[in-house]
Order: C-alpha cells, then sequence, then structure tokens
C-alpha cells in the first residue's frame, strides 16, 4: 500500500472531517487523493502538524481530527 493509497482510503473515511498534513510527500499524496476543504495543509510550519491537529482536536471535541506526517 502506498501513502497515495492511504490518502484515497482517509479521504472518503473522513467525510467532511479535518485532515492536517505535514510538508512534503504527505501533502503532495493528500494533495493528489481528492484536495477539499476540510484538508490542511501546513505549508511553511515545519513539525506543527500534530500541535495543529491537537488544537482542532481541543476546540472541537465533537470531531474526529486526522493528522498526517512524516516523509
Amino acid at each position: 500500500m502506498t501513502s497515495l493509497d492511504v490518502c484515497i482510503y482517509l479521504t472518503a473515511a473522513a467525510i467532511d472531517e479535518p485532515i492536517v498534513v505535514s510538508l512534503g510527500h504527505p501533502a503532495y499524496a493528500l494533495f493528489a487523493a481528492g484536495d477539499r476543504p476540510a484538508n490542511f495543509y501546513t505549508w511553511g510550519s515545519m513539525g506543527l502538524a500534530s500541535s495543529i491537529g491537537l488544537g482542532l482536536a481541543f476546540a472541537q471535541p465533537a470531531r474526529r481530527v486526522f493528522v498526517l506526517d512524516g516523509d
């Protein structure tokens, strides 16, 4: 399974829930899987995807928040 396969599966399962993604290959794979308003690309903020995802989860505890991080 490739990172693109994972992103395609995740965007289908997440429906309208936010997906926060780090720089690089994860961001490209998520965009290729299907850009949508609930995707949050952390361009220019290296290493902060998990912090942003945690903040979203605290701000909206009723929603699931997904974070993709890594190379």
